[in-house]
């Protein structure tokens, strides 16, 4: 084999390696939106606050929704491990979770945008809302987005420098949940955040698309 011929194939095979990497990142970005999550983060939370006892276990959310148990456990577990559910054990060492803290009044929470994120606007509006000190819980259940991708946009805005992340101590052995509190000049004078919208609007859209969080 002369060393064109192996050139011309070594290329169409790295040509059909490229083809098939792009087939698969449209597949999988058209996939995450046409089937979107089961349950969203809010309605499982939701969903646990309205059980008698306020214990909710995977079986019984995977008999009661269309995850499967695997998926209910997983899906469960890190929320408890968020700091945003509470995890027991009875004898036979089935987990059993519940909320950490009661959920707000669904009619107190601010009228947000339309877009598929959180805007510089909604993040002003919630952190007043919530006394410039959201945590979590208050962020999935103002907005219904998903934790991993509320995390991601305020891991944006803390790389900034526009927020600060605290994690408040919750007892010995107990995940913290994640508060949020905005950062000088923003603490002080939040119409400078207000400022940035532009600019950082942009940058989330991009960001979130990238992540496969939006398309």
């Amino acid at each position: 084999m002369t060393k064109t011929v192996f050139l011309i194939l070594l290329l169409a095979f790295l040509a059909l390696v490229i083809l098939a990497l792009v087939i698969y990142l449209v597949w999988r970005r058209r996939s995450s939106s046409e089937h979107p999550s089961k349950i969203s983060d809010r309605d499982l939370l939701l969903r646990l606050s309205r059980e008698p006892d306020g214990f909710l276990t995977p079986d019984r959310l995977s008999k009661t929704t269309q995850l499967t148990k695997g998926e209910a456990r997983s899906r469960l577990m890190r929320l408890s491990m968020a700091g945003i559910l509470d995890q027991g054990y009875n004898k036979r060492l089935v987990s059993h979770y519940t909320l950490r803290h009661p959920l707000g009044e669904e009619d107190d929470r601010p009228t947000l945008s339309p877009m598929p994120f959180l805007t510089v606007e909604d993040l002003l509006l919630l952190f007043e809302r919530y006394g410039y000190r959201p945590r979590d819980q208050d962020l999935i259940m103002a907005t219904g987005l998903p934790l991993r991708m509320i995390r991601r946009e305020m891991d944006y805005f803390a790389k900034e420098g526009v927020i600060d992340t605290l994690y408040l101590s919750a007892g010995y052995g107990k995940q913290s949940q994640r508060t949020y509190v905005l950062q000088e000049p923003y603490r002080s004078q939040p119409e400078a955040f207000r400022q940035r919208a532009g600019r950082d609007n942009l940058e989330l859209r991009e960001i979130l698309r990238n992540d496969n969080f939006i398309v």
